[in-house]
C-alpha cells in the first residue's frame, strides 16, 4: 500500500509540470496606447434664424447631406413680403415723381429763356424812350418769376432724389428682413440634428439644425497620462467602432489637446479615420490604439511566459528538467501577444510556457517534462 500510495503522488501532487519550451525569436512589435472616445466632428454649426418667428416649412432632416447656401427652413413671411411691396410701390412713385419733376424743369427753363429774351428787348425799348416804365418793369418781373420758377423745380428735385435714395433704402431694409426668414445652410456637411418642427415659434439666435462639417471626422479619444507623453501628432492609430467590432480602420493622430483632464488624469487625444459609411456615425463610442513606437525583428518571447518580480519581470528558465527564475529586461509589449527582450536571455536559453494555472504554481527548482517545443 505505500509503494502505490508513493507512486500515486509521483504520479498526481509529485509529478513534474508539463509546459513548452520556447526560445528567443526574431519578431515586429510595436507599442500601442489605448483609449475609448467618441466619433466628432471637428466643426459642428448651428444653423438658427437671426428674427423670431414661426417655423412654416423644413426642407431637410437628420442625416441629410447639404450644401453652403442650400435652403433649410422658412419662417412665416406675409408682414415682411407686404413691406416689401408697400416699399416698392413707395420708389415707384418717387421716379414717376421725378420724370415729371424733370418735365416741369424743362418747361420751366424754356419760360426763362421767353422771358429773359422779352426783358433784353424792352428794357432796350425803355432805355430809347419806346415803351413805358410800367411795360418794362411787367417784363422784369415776368423775367424774374421765371427764374425762381426753375431755382424752385431744382430744389424739388434735390428733395425728390433724397426721397428716392430713402425710399431706395427701405426697400432694400425690407428685402433684407424678408431674406431673414429664410435660413440657408452656412457650410457643407450632414444635418446631425434638427431642433424644431413646422409650427413651433423660433427666437432670433436660437439654432434650428445642427450641421457637422464632414472635411474633418476624428474621434476624441481619452488616453491615460501615464501613455500619453508618447503620443504625437502624425502617430499611425488603429480604430474600431463600436458598431464594427469586427473591422480595424486605419487612423492617424491629428491633434493631442493641450490640457488634460483633472479628475480622470486622462488627455483627449484626436484621431482622424477613414468614414466608412456616406453617413458619419457622430457621437457614436469607438477604441482606438495609437502606435507609439515600433521595433522590426528584435529578440521576443510570448507574453505568457513573463512572471511579475516587483515592479519587473522574469521567466522560468529550464535546466536540466528542472526550471530557474531568471531576471529579464523588457522592451515594447505588442497587442499581438510579444514582448520585446532587451536583456537577460541568450537565443539558446529556453524558456517555460504554460496555461496561468501551471505557470502560477510553478516554483524554483520545480521538476518539469518538456511535452512540446516551440520555435
Amino acid at each position: 500500500m505505500l509503494v502505490a500510495v508513493v507512486a500515486g503522488l509521483k504520479l498526481t501532487i509529485l509529478a513534474p509540470y508539463k509546459v513548452d519550451s520556447v526560445s528567443l525569436q526574431p519578431h515586429d512589435v510595436q507599442r500601442e496606447a489605448f483609449g475609448v472616445g467618441t466619433v466628432e466632428a471637428k466643426v459642428v454649426v448651428g444653423v438658427g434664424s437671426k428674427i423670431t418667428g414661426r417655423v412654416t416649412a423644413l426642407n431637410v432632416d437628420q442625416g441629410d447631406r447639404v450644401r453652403k447656401g442650400q435652403l433649410l427652413a422658412t419662417l412665416e413671411n406675409q408682414d415682411f413680403q407686404e413691406q416689401v411691396s408697400q416699399a416698392q410701390h413707395d420708389l415707384d412713385r418717387t421716379a414717376a415723381d421725378l420724370v415729371a419733376n424733370e418735365a416741369a424743369i424743362r418747361q420751366a427753363a424754356a419760360n426763362q429763356a421767353l422771358a429773359e429774351k422779352n426783358y433784353e428787348r424792352y428794357r432796350s425799348l425803355f432805355q430809347e424812350g419806346a415803351v413805358a416804365r410800367l411795360d418794362f418793369e411787367q417784363k422784369e418781373n415776368e423775367h424774374v418769376v421765371a427764374r425762381e420758377a426753375v431755382n424752385t423745380l431744382l430744389a424739388q428735385r434735390t428733395s425728390l432724389e433724397k426721397q428716392q435714395k430713402k425710399a431706395a433704402a427701405n426697400l432694400g431694409f425690407a428685402k433684407a428682413k424678408l431674406a431673414d426668414t429664410m435660413v440657408y445652410a452656412s457650410c457643407d456637411g450632414v444635418v446631425v440634428r434638427r431642433e424644431v418642427e413646422v409650427g413651433d415659434a423660433v427666437v432670433a439666435g436660437a439654432p434650428l439644425f445642427r450641421i457637422a462639417d464632414c472635411h474633418t471626422i476624428w474621434i476624441r479619444a481619452h488616453v491615460d497620462e501615464t501613455v500619453a507623453g508618447a503620443i504625437r501628432v502624425g502617430q499611425p492609430a488603429r480604430v474600431i467602432l463600436r458598431s464594427r467590432p469586427e473591422q480595424s480602420l486605419p487612423g492617424r493622430v491629428a491633434r493631442v489637446e493641450v490640457e488634460s483632464d483633472r479628475v480622470t488624469e486622462e488627455k483627449a487625444v484626436n484621431v482622424t479615420f477613414p468614414v466608412p459609411s456616406a453617413i458619419p456615425p457622430i457621437g457614436e463610442q469607438a477604441e482606438v490604439y495609437i502606435i507609439t513606437g515600433q521595433n522590426a525583428q528584435v529578440p521576443a518571447l510570448p507574453q505568457k511566459v513573463l512572471v511579475p518580480i516587483g515592479k519587473s519581470y522574469g521567466v522560468w528558465l529550464i535546466q536540466g528538467g528542472r526550471v530557474h527564475l531568471r531576471q529579464v529586461q523588457v522592451g515594447i509589449s505588442d497587442p499581438s501577444g510579444w514582448v520585446e527582450i532587451v536583456g537577460g536571455l541568450d537565443r539558446a536559453d529556453r524558456v517555460a510556457l504554460a496555461p496561468p494555472e501551471i505557470m502560477s504554481r510553478l516554483k524554483e527548482n520545480a521538476r518539469v517534462t518538456v511535452s512540446k517545443v516551440r520555435l
